[in-house]
């Protein structure tokens, strides 16, 4: 089953068509802004053509903006594809790449930039079910791993300081996978 898989709620406009954990084209850009004119034109350069068989759309936690940007355009898509949409947590896919890169790894913080100096997050085992999350006040030092890009506002070294990349969500099981509804830090 092809998966066109979509983030924007980070500074990086990320896509990915997978199948399963097989990445078949990716494109990763950390652009800052400007994710709603980039998305459509970078989504059809990708697919080159291509039509996949389901899209699953980063819902956050992440910018207010960048996550109404990417789940309208995975919702319209969708429906014009008449492909169904599920929505998939940031934090998951910062997870997911952590664990790709050290399946020994019994669970790892996820952290992501919630702007305003502030840090969103969740302590994720290898099934990247996230059982709460939210702002996080401070470094956790319980000797959990840390990832992503929330761990450099604490100074601190994390197995990757990557923004969530959308060729991890071929590796997000489908118990993960959330309604295509935003989930703001805050929430």
């Amino acid at each position: 089953m092809t998966t066109l898989a979509i983030s924007t709620s980070s500074p990086a406009l990320s896509i990915a068509l997978v199948d399963g954990p097989k990445v078949l084209a990716r494109h990763h850009d950390v652009i800052g802004r400007g994710h709603a004119e980039a998305l459509v034109p970078r989504v059809a350069a990708l697919l080159a053509g291509r039509r996949p068989d389901r899209i699953l759309v980063d819902v956050g936690p992440g910018s207010y903006t960048g996550i109404r940007i990417g789940i309208a355009a995975a919702r319209a898509l969708g429906l014009a594809w008449g492909v169904p949409v599920h929505g998939l947590s940031a934090l998951a896919l910062v997870a997911a790449q952590a664990f790709a890169s050290d399946p020994a790894l019994a669970c790892v913080w996820a952290l992501i930039d919630a702007g305003r100096g502030q840090v969103a997050g969740a302590r994720l085992g290898p099934d990247l079910l996230a059982g709460g999350h939210g702002l996080v006040a401070g470094p956790a030092d319980d000797g959990v791993a840390l990832a992503g890009a929330g761990a450099a506002l604490w100074g601190r070294a994390a197995l990757h300081g990557d923004h969530p990349d959308a060729a991890m969500a071929g590796r997000v099981p489908a118990a993960a996978l959330l309604p295509p509804q935003a989930l703001y830090a805050g929430d």
